[in-house]
């Protein structure tokens, strides 16, 4: 069966949703940044800092192109990853892809609680406006590339949702 892509800004709930639906359908979950950080034995945030976003960005790429067509595997991609290499493309062309479109204030806010957790584009030392600011740009910049996407959700989705719109994408 075809892979499933979760896309979306940090915060947006790809691995918990993903985790759920893989349970759900059989499939295996994989948390992109989780494997990066196991093959690199580093953070990301480490990655980041000590080779730049750039280097951090061809890991991705070759990260993504590493997953086979057809594996059964629900794959949360790092916020970045449609943005960069024409991995969105890859994306589109290798499985099925979802936008989890979560409202940008709600996605600031939880950011901003979490800055702490392993958030490199996020300066730690900034106020909440900052923050927020910096969050609202970045989703402005990725919004055209998490749109390509096969399906789009809006706001918190329930897996049964989810499996419902993909039954209508992928009927058996």
């Amino acid at each position: 069966m075809k892979n499933i892509y979760l896309v979306g800004m940090p915060s947006s709930g790809k691995s918990t949703l993903g985790k759920e639906l893989a349970k759900n359908i059989g499939y295996s979950f994989m948390d992109m940044d989780k494997l990066i950080e196991t093959r690199e034995q580093k953070t990301i945030s480490e990655i980041f800092s000590n080779f730049g976003e750039a280097h951090f960005r061809e890991i991705e790429k070759k990260t993504l192109r590493g997953f086979q067509p057809d594996q059964s595997m629900v794959i949360a991609t790092g916020g970045g990853v449609p943005c960069f290499h024409d991995n969105m493309d890859f994306i589109k062309a290798n499985g099925v892809s979802v936008f989890l479109n979560v409202d940008v204030n709600d996605l600031a806010k939880r950011l901003y609680k979490a800055q702490g957790n392993n958030r490199p584009l996020l300066d730690k030392t900034q106020s909440e406006e900052v923050v927020i600011a910096s969050i609202k740009k970045t989703f402005e910049e990725r919004l055209p590339f998490y749109q390509q996407a096969d399906i789009q959700v809006d706001g918190e989705i329930t897996v049964s949702q989810l499996l419902w719109l993909l039954d209508q994408y992928l009927p058996v």
